[in-house]
């Protein structure tokens, strides 16, 4: 499968929706801080239910946060944005990162995760990230490549009609 102009945009509006002052937090339901943004990560601190943290930025479902005098890793689903607060610098970027950085952890196990944090003006705002756009870029394949390591896996080829514009299902 090979990933279109509106698709790269699309991804790269939405990592690049990079918020820009400090941005404070409430804890929705006791958790752990975490040392890095994976589940299995050591364990920094405890956090409380209604404990409030400060945003230090996000990457993929994980917020990185200050409490304390302590930093590490919330899942974002765990935190509610307190209004008015300005918004998060990201987190930095790994050179080389690769689509393994959207793993829960060590285990190989991928979470869904909805995007929090963000209004309708920040996705207006958006602009796109293009050394962003070029790793996704990068991770394209030829569609005979495709195709071949589909039929080698045992995978059916199934046509998808594409929706017109405005359409919804």
């Amino acid at each position: 499968m090979r990933i279109t102009g509106p698709c790269l945009f699309a991804l790269a509006a939405l990592f690049a929706a990079a918020p820009a002052a400090a941005e404070r937090a409430a804890v929705i339901r006791a958790g752990d801080l975490k040392a890095k943004p994976a589940i299995d990560a050591s364990t920094v601190a405890s956090l409380a239910a209604n404990q409030s943290v400060n945003v230090l930025g996000r990457q993929v479902g994980w917020v990185q946060v200050e409490t304390g005098g302590k930093n590490g890793w919330v899942r974002m689903l765990n935190l509610r944005i307190e209004a008015g607060t300005g918004t998060a610098k990201p987190a930095p970027r790994r050179a080389g990162a690769s689509p393994a950085s959207l793993f829960t952890g060590s285990s190989g196990k991928t979470v869904t995760t909805g995007i929090k944090g963000m209004d309708e003006e920040d996705i207006r705002n958006a602009t796109p990230n293009m050394a962003e756009v070029a790793v996704l870029a990068s991770l394209a394949v030829q569609p005979a490549e495709a195709s071949a390591n589909a039929q080698k896996n045992g995978l059916k080829e199934h046509k998808v009609e594409h929706l017109k514009e405005g359409s919804r299902k």
